[in-house]
């Protein structure tokens, strides 16, 4: 094992650990000095945003203007607008007005390789342990496993950022059955690929998100002869809630707003505004799938068939396929379909507790339901006996809101938020603040 020393090691490097790297850049191109020893550990080989999802024709969910960097900083370097502008391709956009999520994507990749000299990639972090000295805990001890030269390797550090992402939702009918003809839409792309068209196989589609629509679709067009099943628990699919007023809940505003709030309030607003962002779909894609579904009708050839107000009850493996049983929510009558593939869009959920600090476990503070208590500018609250500082770069829609969420809309606001911390507990310790 080696070990070594940095002033901030950032645990992941997907967009949150970007966008706090540009955030860094940005501070020194302007103060003309070099901050921060710091690296971030990747358990990927690359940076890649969302590889699984990059289906034909699909656009992202949120303005491009809440890149990296513009709502923090428009003149930096790292903005959609620049890439555009060295791209070559900033009037043609302008005829469009929207990314692809292919384009979204490559402009992670852009980024990312401008700044990854500052990652570790292939370098998977298994824990976080306390450095103690005379009953303080003066650092941290970051644990990790190289996933390709499998060396366990130790970084040391006292400004730990936790970039993490979220978790995808397997319910608990599938969890023994996940296999390559039952998988999560986050695995999609990869899993899709090795089935054969000719064989006609039936899929269901499980979920009443955007990226179950998208899938529906692909599927339909990439397998013409295949049936395809559509489960929700709803009526149909809703859409976005995508009104002026209703969406400034993605604004820095509201998220300080949310956050002053107790959590039994945070948690029945949430109720209120989830709809800007889960369980719905936008208008385009709505509408394809129902004309798909309406000129199948005239044809005679329904391809796509829509399990309305349904709900899982069992599924079982047969000699051949899956067996799916299923229940009306509301009248409860039960039905069946047999089905070769099974795909989950049931979404993503965030840790209760960060699994990589468990053995911090005893030096934070908690809040009645026992969750972690995160500051406004999301440092962990500690044991007054921990010099170390942890922040959350994610994780924090239950304390901070909806645009905390796995959305770009607060990552670049949160990221100088993080930085501004690290940066005025520095001067503390400096002496420069009184």
């Amino acid at each position: 094992m080696y070990r070594k020393f940095y002033d901030v090691v950032g645990v992941g490097f997907g967009p949150a650990g970007i966008a706090l790297e540009t955030a860094i850049r940005d501070m020194e191109d302007i103060n003309n000095k070099s901050v921060y020893r710091r690296v971030f550990l990747e358990k990927n080989n690359d940076s890649a945003w969302m590889p699984e999802m990059l289906l034909p024709g699909t656009d992202i969910q949120h303005h491009f203007l809440r890149d990296f960097a513009t709502p923090r900083n428009p003149r930096s370097q790292y903005t959609f607008a620049n890439y555009l502008y060295e791209k070559g391709r900033l009037f043609s956009f302008g005829l469009l007005g929207r990314p692809s999520r292919t384009e979204w994507s490559d402009y992670v990749q852009w980024v990312s390789k401008q700044i990854d000299d500052k990652a570790h990639y292939n370098e998977e972090v298994k824990s976080v342990r306390p450095i103690v000295v005379n009953d303080d805990i003066e650092g941290l001890e970051v644990h990790t496993v190289n996933n390709v030269s499998k060396e366990h390797n130790v970084f040391h550090t006292t400004n730990l950022i936790l970039n993490s992402g979220r978790k995808p939702y397997i319910p608990s009918q599938f969890k023994d059955k996940v296999s390559d003809k039952v998988f999560h839409a986050s695995k999609f792309r990869s899993s899709v690929q090795s089935i054969n068209k000719d064989d006609n196989p039936t899929f269901t589609v499980i979920g009443s998100g955007q990226n179950s629509v998208e899938i529906t679709l692909y599927l339909a067009n990439k397998f013409p002869n295949s049936k395809i099943n559509s489960i929700v628990r709803h009526t149909g699919f809703r859409l976005y809630e995508l009104g002026h007023f209703t969406n400034e809940v993605f604004f820095p505003e509201f998220t300080n707003y949310f956050y002053s709030l107790n959590q039994n309030e945070r948690d029945k607003l949430f109720e209120q505004i989830k709809h800007t962002n889960y369980s719905a779909v936008d208008d385009d894609v709505s509408e394809a799938l129902y004309w798909k579904m309406y000129e199948d009708k005239i044809r005679g050839t329904e391809q796509i068939e829509l399990h309305r107000c349904k709900e899982i009850v069992d599924v079982a493996n047969t000699q051949k396929d899956y067996l799916l049983n299923i229940k009306d929510i509301y009248n409860k009558q039960e039905a069946s379909i047999n089905t070769d593939y099974i795909i989950l869009c049931t979404g993503f959920f965030e840790e209760g507790f960060p699994e990589v600090l468990q053995p911090m476990k005893k030096y934070f503070n908690y809040n009645k339901n026992n969750s972690l208590k995160v500051s406004e500018n999301y440092k962990v609250d500690t044991k007054s006996n921990v010099k170390a500082n942890i922040y959350l770069n994610g994780l924090t829609e239950k304390t901070h809101g909806i645009g905390d969420a796995a959305s770009f809309t607060m990552m670049a606001t949160k990221a100088q938020r993080i930085l501004d911390s690290m940066n005025n507990i520095t001067s503390m310790k400096d002496g420069v603040l009184s």
